[in-house]
């Protein structure tokens, strides 16, 4: 008998499903892990990995026939969410239904006014999860309304516990419950997939910074938290000894906020001598020729930097405390050291027009990081920007797609621009950054065996093919 199973929804990349990643989902499998601990008998589906079909979850679910089903997701993510919590009360409707996760977090009316979920867990889930469970199955006394972080319907009305506070010592938490995982079946960005064993690792929770676009501080409580480097080294062991992975992504907010613990960790991965590529996601403000030069001994090979816009008035509307000459510092010394330098650009401010857009594309091309990524804007209930367009009705559906912003239908548009429009200066922008000859030609000379040319050039095919279709299209 199950006690709980713990679903990951579907995530589609749509045309862009060889250069998009396959991650595991840390959040559930810790939630799992716990649950676990506490002497639950615990499931993890994951449907977006084993890429399953709404009827093959719902037959997976009725032949395990679990007292509980446990769900979480991004607002990309919601829609299936709510599919596969739906199917589980066509199946048996004394199946408990929970749904955690930033969407509901920030917008909890979108699901708990359905009928097929029970309970909504709000932020962290690891104890509150635990103290549900308990009262569903009846192991102990506590009364619901002293759950704290729940939501619940009542005689129609939504109700809210108490907001538990966050865990302070994430190191106290149990390794994700990575023996629960398909481990076969994740991989790397296509362009850095060479066939390594490839998973994600969590280091921290949150960010110290507050971008109007982004709800990660508010989801936590506006702090940073960071586990130890020890305990993140004894994860990685784990995953190199037990389960073969050659390839970390560690999928934190903001990985290089404090620079000791990083560099303590690089120092434990080469005294072990693993032969670990490892890649991060950063700011271009927090990172110095110290760190990376530990960095890059250590094994890192991609530094992604959210750079967001290529003008200077745009970093203080975000506000993002940052300067173009901060971005082209950054990137140079990532290359430098030999390391991948990646920079995403959002498209679809609400003040944007084709002024602001050439802006960033002419800065893109001067950046010229290794691989450059052009997103429409995807409006997050809960982030103060959401309000702001929701008010001047600059978002055109409340229905997230499902899909990353590169390729996802846009549901937005500025002041200045259309859907349309958006979608075309999207598309422009990838064909004019990548079919430059400078670009095309440093790219094959950074090639260095068959694998990395087979991902570049199949991965390179599929973007440009649907920049092409965008710009024609609009």
């Amino acid at each position: 008998m199950v006690d709980v199973l713990c679903v990951v929804p579907q995530y589609s990349y749509g045309n862009l499903k060889d250069i998009g990643p396959k991650c595991p989902n840390i959040g559930i499998a810790t939630i799992a892990a716990f649950l676990e601990q506490n002497n639950y008998k615990v499931k993890i589906l994951d449907a977006f990995a084993l890429e399953l079909t709404h009827e093959q979850v719902k037959d997976k679910i009725r032949s395990i026939r679990p007292s509980a089903v446990l769900t979480g997701s991004s607002t990309a993510t919601h829609r299936n969410a709510m599919k596969i919590l739906e199917n589980t009360k066509d199946i048996d409707k004394s199946i408990t239904t929970i749904y955690g996760g930033p969407h509901v977090t920030s917008s909890p009316e979108t699901a708990i006014t359905k009928d097929f979920v029970d309970y909504l867990v709000i932020n962290e889930g690891e104890a509150t999860a635990l103290e549900l469970l308990d009262y569903i199955m009846g192991r102990g006394s506590q009364k619901k309304e002293d759950i704290k972080g729940i939501c619940y319907m009542e005689n129609g009305k939504m109700q809210f516990t108490e907001k538990r506070p966050f865990i302070m010592n994430l190191d106290a938490l149990p390794m994700p419950a990575y023996h629960l995982l398909p481990m076969y079946a994740y991989k790397a960005y296509g362009w850095l997939d060479v066939g390594r064993r490839f998973t994600t690792v969590v280091t921290s929770r949150g960010c110290p910074f507050k971008c109007s676009f982004c709800v990660s501080a508010k989801n936590n409580g506006n702090f940073w938290r960071q586990r130890s480097p020890e305990k993140v080294f004894e994860e990685i062991k784990l995953l190199y000894e037990k389960y073969n992975i050659r390839h970390i992504y560690f999928q934190d907010d903001e990985f290089c906020v404090n620079h000791k613990r990083v560099i303590d960790l690089c120092n434990m991965i080469v005294d072990s001598k693993m032969d670990l590529y490892w890649e991060c996601l950063t700011r271009v403000n927090h990172v110095d020729e110290e760190l990376i030069k530990n960095m890059a001994r250590a094994g890192c090979k991609s530094i992604l930097y959210g750079v967001e816009v290529g003008y200077e008035d745009g970093f203080k509307k975000i506000p993002k405390p940052i300067t173009l000459e901060m971005v082209e510092r950054a990137v140079r010394l990532t290359q430098k050291h030999k390391i991948m330098a990646k920079a995403t650009f959002i498209f679809g401010f609400p003040w944007e027009s084709e002024k602001e857009l050439k802006q960033t594309i002419k800065f893109a091309k001067r950046l010229d990081a290794d691989l450059t990524f052009f997103n429409t804007l995807t409006p997050y209930p809960g982030a103060d920007l959401y309000k702001v367009m929701k008010n001047e009705n600059l978002i055109l559906s409340e229905e997230a797609s499902g899909e990353h912003g590169t390729h996802a239908d846009t549901l937005i548009r500025t002041r200045y621009l259309s859907q349309k429009q958006i979608e075309y200066w999207v598309g422009r922008a990838y064909l004019s950054m990548y079919l430059r000859p400078k670009y095309l030609l440093r790219k094959l000379h950074q090639m260095r065996n068959f694998n990395e040319f087979r991902s570049n050039i199949k991965g390179g095919f599929e973007l440009l093919s649907l920049a092409a279709k965008k710009f024609i299209g609009s």
